[in-house]
């Protein structure tokens, strides 16, 4: 899907719900990568962390992290780490145990695709991958769409899944100018997948307050 609705009407929702209503059903209390949500810039990797503890910690055995730079190499305390649940806090934690969901952004998952130290995520998760979520897509333009494009070919060969089994969504408020034809070929480029398989979902506003009426003075 492509999402391309405005701020505040529910794109994260989309495709957030959809997965954790997979990794439920297919993926509990099980280790292993099954999603990956690609955000260009950190503090909207930390937008987005607060609901998906809150569904996590209601659903039980679905465990996330966040890999960014400032991921920790070890945390000792275990107080800390059982606090943290469902959340992974250190790489230590995610290279021992990889969680179904994993919030990163794409210099860390080039890092993470040859760092020798990330291996063990890597040969953990082959074959459980389902789900790529790129936001903020409008960000993706000239090299650097080229760069995600090739990315994605390159996680989709470390994690031994077939493409045909891998579910995308991409979202932005500002991306696309109306036209779904142009969306498609776009994503289409950007994921390796048929335009056929993409469906843009877009959005309207809608004003439901009553409409005020003023009474003539007599």
């Amino acid at each position: 899907i492509a999402v391309t609705t405005g701020t505040g009407s529910g794109k994260t929702e989309c495709f957030m719900l959809p997965v954790l209503q997979d990794i439920y059903e297919n993926s509990r209390n099980q280790e292993g990568v099954n999603a990956i949500f690609l955000y260009p810039l950190n503090a909207l990797i930390a937008s987005q962390q607060k609901r998906m503890h809150a569904w996590c910690d209601a659903l039980g055995g679905i465990n996330y992290a966040l890999l960014t730079g400032s991921t920790e190499n070890r945390e000792p305390s275990i107080e800390k780490k059982d606090k943290a649940k469902p959340q992974l806090i250190s790489r230590e934690q995610i290279r021992n145990s990889p969680p179904q969901i994993l919030f990163t952004n794409p210099t860390m998952l080039e890092y993470m695709l040859v760092r020798n130290a990330d291996v063990p995520i890597i040969e953990k998760s082959e074959g459980k991958l389902r789900w790529i979520l790129l936001d903020e897509a409008h960000t993706l333009t000239g090299s650097k769409a080229a760069e995600m494009a090739l990315l994605i070919r390159r996680v989709i060969s470390a994690f031994k899944v077939d493409i045909k089994n891998v579910r995308f969504a991409i979202t932005s408020a500002t991306v696309g100018n109306g036209n779904t034809d142009v969306l498609k070929k776009f994503m289409s480029n950007l994921c390796g997948i048929s335009e056929d398989q993409i469906k843009v979902i877009t959005g309207s506003r809608v004003n439901d307050l009553p409409a005020l009426t003023v009474k003539p003075k007599v």
